[in-house]
């Protein structure tokens, strides 16, 4: 796709379908939410067990090849949880599986097939029952997890810090550092003194920059039709 063909009309009618969606099928499964949480994709967002919650401002960007799934699954005498921080980013893929407690901080953000499991799921010689070893997981505040990095059990990872791509991290992880590779090691020292900008600067006041956006959009789609936005999807051409 070279362009979004759809009308602005179009495009407000999906976004308040998503927005029912979420307000119907989602909000009921966190046990808490902050305010302006925004999902694209809802419907491809899955929450399974108790103890599920979030700050404000949370995004997710799911689809149907790329869903996000957050999960705890407890041993019944035990009580699992994941936590989310403001403007925490989770997009397509993402999983997160808790037997006992995963705790994201403010402004993380997961790309891609991002996985955290704070559990084996399975012991060594007993593999009937969830291992008991589970150990929690803390990301700190501005976290970045890049494409299908995992983040195993017991794991702690410092604030700023970076996982590179398909990186697995068994061990934790200083603050303000680059890792990379499997075993993940350290590839890279951030500036501590630096300044950084985080999706809590960006997301300071959402109402703002929502109208931002959607003025944004009102140009780029204003000259589409609900013709021309058929045409692309049944005989795309060139231009589409």
């Amino acid at each position: 796709m070279r362009r979004d063909a759809r009308p602005k009309w179009l495009y407000d009618a999906q976004n308040r379908f998503w927005n029912w969606w979420t307000a119907r099928f989602l909000i009921p499964r966190f046990d808490a939410l902050g305010p302006h949480a925004k999902f694209i994709g809802a419907r491809h967002v899955h929450l399974f067990g108790g103890g599920i919650q979030a700050g404000r401002a949370l995004h997710v960007i799911a689809s149907s090849d790329a869903p996000v799934r957050l999960t705890v699954w407890a041993a019944p005498e035990k009580k699992g949880e994941i936590i989310l921080g403001d403007c925490v980013l989770l997009t397509g893929g993402t999983r997160i599986m808790a037997a006992r407690k995963i705790t994201i901080g403010n402004g993380c953000m997961l790309a891609r097939d991002a996985t955290i499991s704070d559990c084996d799921w399975h012991g060594l010689y007993d593999r009937t029952s969830i291992d008991d070893n589970a150990r929690p997981v803390v990301l700190a505040d501005n976290v970045w997890l890049g494409d299908g990095a995992f983040i195993g059990k017991g794991v702690s990872i410092g604030q700023n810090s970076i996982v590179g791509a398909r990186a697995v991290v068994t061990r934790d992880v200083p603050p303000n550092v680059v890792m990379a590779g499997n075993p993940a090691r350290m590839v890279k020292e951030l500036d501590k003194d630096a300044t950084f900008r985080t999706r809590m600067d960006l997301l300071v006041d959402p109402p703002t920059l929502d109208r931002f956006m959607d003025k944004a959009y009102e140009q780029m789609l204003e000259n589409n039709t609900l013709l021309d936005w058929a045409r692309s999807r049944i005989a795309p051409g060139e231009e589409d």
